[in-house]
């Protein structure tokens, strides 16, 4: 009876006629921007969705909205000061169909698709997270001593959360962890992850790559949230298709009318423990960035906890990424307020835009680096944010996927960009590897001689606040007058210590 239910609601959700479009506001004041971020905290209120926030009055915001709530949308951009805004995509519905079922390819190439009972995964659709684990699982059979099956917890809905270890069983290596999907709309992320596994599997006998599996172990664990993701897949309505959250248990609140509201899900990326609840979250169950009642209330985040903190991976591990979409950024801890970093930045950073360079190179894509609350906006309780403070990895990084934020259609990207999204991203993440692989060769090097190999990276202690600015001006005043670090160094080395390069 409870199958036949869940078929009927998800029938009635693909038949339904509601029709969503997206506008771009563009704030021209700071008296716009407030009036946007104010509909931003209240969003859940009016049924909108916010695709993309902007971080100043010179950003612009994408926010989705049902037709039936138009006229409420346009005539609060109306009555506070005419805020300037642009229709940008008619109906999001005929915009999935059209990016996210092309069966063209499978139907021309058939040797591509995804028989889960060969050694091929098609990586040129979204395939279901049952394709995915099915196709993992063939790559231990193809490649026993190479690949092993990993799970590292269950979901809410009982979904086991697979991935694979990729370099052999050996317990001294250095561990390189790889995650995606945590966000369940963001189909190119763990497709991405996918395309890793394949490079690692189908090239491990270049020099390059076989160089790295000698002294490195993958862990690559492709679908963070199935549960959510097998939900965005079972319709097109934008409703489901732009689910972000996991799939937890009901929760009910009054609404500013007084209605009770209940809303199911968390934001699985502002679940951990890393100064909890501070920034960009909401504790509005309705909320796409709602925390969760408590630090690592979801198993999905416990699953990543207790993974890296387990004794197979605690201590080893020295590289995380988490992929996102979208925005093409490349971004290092922390995020959880501008001007703080850890007290290896410098390490990071350069690390991160050689990573970008190198990704630029294969088909021109240009990514930001940065944190995320300097490139985006503010946000604590993130993954990555944890694993560089309190799992002490190294080399953290959160990538945002194609597009780059000016594009409109976001989420939806077209399937004939998937391969040239992962591959380009794949050089990003080899720079990533090669520098762990120069940490190895640095912590192995007895004399000075053999030293250089190490390409001159300095490593940090990684403390949390070791190297910040305190003050948000501090960029702004060294840009302007770059004497005052030399001048006043007392009061800028206690307020502007990683703007005056102090650290």
């Amino acid at each position: 009876m409870t199958s036949l239910l869940i078929f009927l609601c998800f029938s009635i959700v693909s038949l339904s006629t509601q029709s969503f479009s997206v506008y771009r506001l563009m704030p021209k004041s700071l008296t716009d921007f407030q009036a946007i971020q104010k509909l931003y905290k209240n969003a859940t209120d009016h049924d909108l969705n916010f695709w993309k926030t902007g971080k100043d009055k010179h950003g612009f915001w994408d926010v989705m909205v049902e037709r039936k709530n138009e006229n409420f949308l346009m005539d609060y951009l109306q009555n506070n000061g005419n805020i300037s805004h642009i229709r940008t995509i008619d109906d999001v519905e005929k915009l999935i169909s059209k990016h996210e079922n092309n069966q063209t390819l499978s139907k021309m190439f058939p040797r591509l698709w995804d028989d889960s009972s060969s050694g091929h995964y098609d990586f040129h659709t979204y395939g279901s997270y049952q394709r995915m684990t099915d196709w993992m699982k063939q790559l231990v059979v193809k490649y026993p001593k190479m690949v092993q099956y990993i799970s590292i917890g269950k979901t809410t809905e009982g979904r086991n959360i697979d991935g694979v270890e990729i370099g052999g069983d050996s317990r001294t290596k250095k561990i390189f962890w790889i995650d995606g999907g945590i966000h369940a709309r963001e189909w190119a992320a763990p497709h991405t992850a996918l395309f890793f596994i394949h490079q690692l599997t189908s090239r491990a006998n270049e020099p390059g790559i076989k160089k790295l599996l000698e002294e490195i172990t993958f862990v690559v664990v492709p679908c963070l949230n199935p549960d959510g993701y097998e939900f965005t897949r079972s319709s097109t309505n934008p409703h489901v298709r732009l689910w972000r959250k996991n799939r937890s248990k009901m929760q009910c609140r009054k609404d500013i009318w007084g209605r009770n509201r209940c809303c199911r899900g968390v934001d699985l990326n502002r679940n951990f423990d890393f100064h909890f609840r501070e920034s960009g979250t909401s504790d509005d169950p309705c909320s796409e960035i709602y925390q969760g009642p408590a630090p690592f209330s979801e198993p999905e985040a416990k699953a990543v906890r207790d993974a890296l903190l387990s004794q197979r991976y605690r201590g080893r591990t020295d590289a995380y990424i988490t992929l996102h979409t979208y925005s093409q950024i490349w971004i290092h801890p922390y995020g959880h307020k501008k001007d703080a970093y850890p007290g290896d930045i410098k390490d990071l950073y350069e690390v991160g835009k050689k990573a970008a360079q190198a990704l630029k190179r294969v088909y021109g894509t240009k990514y930001v680096v940065g944190s995320g609350a300097d490139t985006l906006y503010p946000a604590s309780g993130g993954s990555e944010d944890w694993a560089k403070h309190e799992a002490k990895v190294k080399f953290v990084y959160l990538l945002e996927l194609r597009p780059d934020e000016k594009n409109w259609d976001g989420f939806i990207l077209d399937e004939k960009e998937l391969i040239p999204t992962a591959r380009e991203t794949w050089e990003g993440v080899r720079v990533v590897a090669e520098a762990v692989l120069d940490r190895i060769v640095a912590a192995k090097a007895t004399t000075p001689k053999e030293a250089p190999k190490a390409r001159g990276f300095r490593f940090g202690d990684g403390t949390e606040g070791s190297c910040f600015d305190v003050r948000h001006a501090c960029k702004r005043w060294v840009q302007e007058r770059e004497e005052l670090c030399r001048t006043v160094p007392i009061f800028m080395r206690e307020n502007c210590a990683y703007s005056c390069n102090f650290c």
